[in-house]
């Protein structure tokens, strides 16, 4: 599945003004757990989503969380921010 097909199954649901603000908050969290390469990256994968959300572009930010995966997902619940799950959990597949 591409990530527009992902995107337009997915983005009824999200509003991604929301999940850019909510981006930032799991970017800031990450940054202050990150201690192996791998999430300094999925770091960075974050950011990349963040920056799609403002530019709009939807399937942008299911490819970049995707990238993130599951420690972006599981740092996401732990500071609980909604949108962020839902998008992350979508473009990740691991949705419940």
């Amino acid at each position: 599945m591409t990530f527009n097909q992902i995107w337009n199954q997915a983005g009824k649901s999200i509003n991604l003004e929301q999940l850019a603000t909510e981006l930032v908050q799991l970017r800031q969290a990450m940054k202050k757990e990150a201690l192996e390469p791998e999430q300094d990256i999925a770091v960075s994968d974050v950011v990349k989503a963040e920056q799609a959300a403002k530019a709009g572009n939807g399937a942008k930010v299911m490819e970049h969380l995707k990238s993130a995966g599951k420690w972006a997902l599981d740092v996401a619940t732990k500071i609980g921010i909604p949108v962020a799950i839902e998008a992350i959990k979508n473009a990740t597949g691991m949705k419940s």
